[in-house]
């Protein structure tokens, strides 16, 4: 569990592929994206098919399938061996998809003696209007897929909490959770040291400054680092850093603006609140000064801008949140400065 545009993503990709060299077989399903079960099931059938390895096994899934939608046709190259096939799961009725869905989940046992299973941003099944359907059905195949392991990776920290540490949710208690770490101080010498390779000074300042700046996103750390380069900067300070991150988030102001104008008044006056105040949020002078009725009505706006993906908690620290996009906290910074 980290922040998005951390590197659990590619973190997961290299440790499967560093599992695969010792014989495991080994599954990526990226579910970001997805809004039913229809949606669920079908990015599982494409992880499987991406893997060639899976061809006969996927062949008999699909067969499976093929009986309860009858647009589903596979193909299957006799002298290369690789699969090839067309599916359409718009007419499959929602309790043949969970029927299939099932069926898939018992078949990954089927996929070797040992297997690994990531399923990425993995609390997009919580927002699936199904009374906890899919929850409780991975449950119970963690339960009895005795060779199957599962990496779990999430961003949105509140909701996977909620998964994990609510009695009344399916997976209470049925993973083990593990923080996904930032970079250390090896990271800033590392970029120091690469600046030193084209020519350029850099002081050390500059570029904590500039990790504190984007929360320590690597993502956004080593696109400034590249424009510092690209612009050909002799030295780097913290006056450089603090130009080109403007610059790039001014870049991105047409999608931040974009995000505003679907937001009602009390939710952008609480991410100005959020974007420049660092912790207690709640104090009245705070309310006062951007203009929040009340504490409770800024709880209840913050909640929905958590709901919409756009701040999360920080840690157990009362009346603090996090941006799950920093660069949009700093360019709301900007705009609330030049007012």
């Amino acid at each position: 569990m980290g922040p998005r545009r951390f590197g659990k993503t590619s973190f997961s990709l290299n440790l499967l592929k560093e599992f695969e060299k010792n014989d495991y077989s080994c599954l990526y399903i990226d579910i970001f994206n997805i809004t039913s079960h229809r949606d669920f099931l079908q990015q599982l059938i494409r992880a499987i098919r991406s893997k060639r390895s899976f061809a006969t096994t996927l062949k008999s899934w699909l067969e499976k399938i093929k009986r309860l939608c009858p647009k589903v046709s596979v193909d299957f190259d006799q002298l290369t061996g690789n699969s090839s096939f067309s599916f359409s799961l718009a007419q499959l009725a929602d309790e043949d998809t969970q029927i299939a869905i099932q069926d898939l989940l018992e078949g990954l046992s089927s996929l070797g003696n040992n297997v690994v299973v990531v399923l990425d941003e993995f609390q997009k099944i919580s927002e699936i209007d199904d009374k906890g359907w899919l929850e409780a059905t991975l449950r119970t195949h963690f339960q009895t897929l005795k060779n199957v392991s599962f990496l779990f990776t999430g961003s949105r920290k509140s909701l996977i909490y909620d998964m994990l540490n609510n009695p009344s949710r399916p997976l209470y208690r049925s993973c083990q959770i593990i923080e996904f770490p930032t970079f250390g101080a090896e990271f800033t010498d590392w970029i120091i040291e690469r600046f030193s390779t084209v020519g350029i000074k850099c002081e050390k300042i500059a570029i904590e400054h500039l990790r504190e700046l984007v929360q320590n996103t690597p993502n956004y750390v080593q696109m400034v680092c590249f424009q510092l380069v690209s612009q050909a900067y002799s030295s780097v300070g913290i006056k450089e850093v603090e130009e080109v991150l403007e610059m790039v988030a001014r870049q991105n102001a047409y999608a931040y603006q974009t995000i505003l104008n679907s937001l009602t008044l009390a939710q952008q006056r609480a991410l100005r609140l959020a974007a420049n105040e660092k912790q207690s949020l709640f104090q009245k002078e705070l309310l006062i000064k951007y203009e929040i009725k009340s504490a409770p009505a800024l709880h209840s706006t913050i909640n929905a801008l958590k709901t919409k993906g756009i701040l999360d908690e920080e840690g157990a620290a009362k009346g603090c949140v996090l941006f799950d996009d920093p660069l949009f906290a700093f360019w709301l910074r900007l705009c609330f400065n030049e007012q």
